[in-house]
């Protein structure tokens, strides 16, 4: 079946609802512990399918593909340090 990346009511994304069911998701969540070993293995999941969708690309779509994976990177980056400083210690706490 293929899934669509918009909900078709909302607009939303819908990477995330899709993310929670992937068994490479659930494997990490299974013991809420992110091992290096899992990262690398993950990481060497994503190079491999990026490489598969690069040579399935037509001329046309790679720009649009690059732009969209580096902007969906850029988002990533931003909701990483939303977090970094939303949970960071208060300075007049820090030692």
């Amino acid at each position: 079946m293929e899934k669509p990346w918009f909900d078709p009511n909302t607009g939303h994304l819908l990477l995330n609802e899709y993310i929670v069911g992937m068994d490479s998701y659930q494997e990490v969540m299974e013991d809420e512990i992110l091992t290096d070993d899992e990262l690398v293995k993950q990481t060497e999941r994503v190079v491999s399918l990026l490489q598969e969708l690069e040579a399935t690309l037509s001329l046309e779509a790679k720009p649009i593909a690059t732009e969209a994976l580096c902007e969906l990177a850029v988002l990533n980056a931003l909701n990483v340090k939303r977090l970094q400083v939303t949970t960071a210690i208060p300075r007049e706490i820090q030692p």
